[in-house]
């Protein structure tokens, strides 16, 4: 059993800890610390060593059937399975279970290794199977067979294949470095791709760029705010897409209004000789009119008696 002397004192030899690792610990796992500190007392006399932790996993993958939601856990006859890990870790660890707070963090902890043990269970034995070629067997032996349909029906059901799609193409559509997570798979590959074309290709006339220098530029193209490139020495000279692309289409749209003053001034061209034409044309008939009335005049005299 892990004393607390040995779990400080072992944290004291390492140097795992400074004088606010207590409240780390607590805080890691959703703990709320007394006014008289008991609980402090309580979780780190307890669990507080990584090898601790493993053993919790443990109980989790040999103890514990992984039901399809967490829910269902807290409904009898599941509710048993709680209980039944509380009994575990107070058997192997100086906590007490009887304080809501240490009981309500022990059940988060439980809650997290049962979602790791079923995203590993999917991994290893539903994922990599066309639907027919899934075990209809339990596969583990602290789950019945019902128990393990129960899951494959969870895992079969078109909500949760469509969810996992969209997920998992969601990953792939990430384009801009994340701050507080990782980037997916597929974009490290994409970027990688993309540094390798730069270094394997240059233009005539260009200078050969370093290595930093070319995963600068690549990194510098998808993301938003590059303070990082300029804290660390560089500085990028090329636009962002997104500037790019704002300059596209400025002269897209500058092309664009060329074209349509090219044919507002055409057409006022147009409008303007049609115009002079019909002019020209009023006047040739107010001439020819005047020229023929002159005519008849002449002829009417010339009929008229004397």
């Amino acid at each position: 059993m892990t004393t607390g002397s040995d779990a400080i004192d072992q944290h004291n030899q390492h140097n795992h800890m400074d004088n606010g690792g207590d409240e780390f610990l607590l805080s890691l796992y959703g703990f709320t610390q007394h006014d008289d500190n008991t609980l402090v007392a309580d979780v780190v006399d307890g669990i507080t060593q990584h090898s601790d932790h493993n053993q919790i996993t443990n109980e989790v993958r040999n103890h514990v059937p992984i039901l399809p939601h967490w829910k269902l856990y807290k409904e009898k006859p599941a509710s048993a399975y709680v209980n039944l890990f509380l009994g575990k870790l107070k058997a192997k660890f100086d906590i007490n279970i009887e304080d809501d707070t240490v009981k309500m963090a022990c059940t988060e902890m439980m809650k997290s290794a049962v979602r790791q043990q079923r995203y590993r269970l999917k991994q290893k034995y539903f994922d990599p199977f066309p639907l027919h070629l899934v075990t209809k067997t339990s596969p583990v032996k602290f789950m019945s067979n019902e128990q393990w349909t129960q899951l494959l029906e969870s895992w079969k059901s078109l909500q949760k294949m469509e969810m996992c799609q969209k997920n998992k193409e969601n990953r792939g559509n990430v384009k801009y470095h994340h701050t507080t997570g990782s980037r997916a798979y597929m974009v490290h590959v994409e970027n990688l791709t993309r540094m390798e074309n730069k270094l394997s290709t240059t233009t005539e006339g260009e200078e050969l760029k370093s290595a930093a220098q070319v995963v600068a530029d690549v990194l510098a193209e998808n993301t938003k705010k590059n303070r990082f490139l300029k804290n660390v020495g560089f500085h990028n000279a090329q636009p962002r897409f997104s500037e790019q692309s704002t300059e596209t289409e400025l002269e897209a749209e500058k092309r664009t209004n060329a074209e349509l003053r090219a044919q507002v001034a055409d057409l006022s061209n147009k409008v303007q000789e049609s115009e002079q034409a019909r002019i020209k044309d009023r006047e040739e008939m107010k001439r020819s009119q005047s020229e023929m009335e002159a005519k008849l005049n002449l002829l009417l005299s010339q009929i008229r008696p004397s």
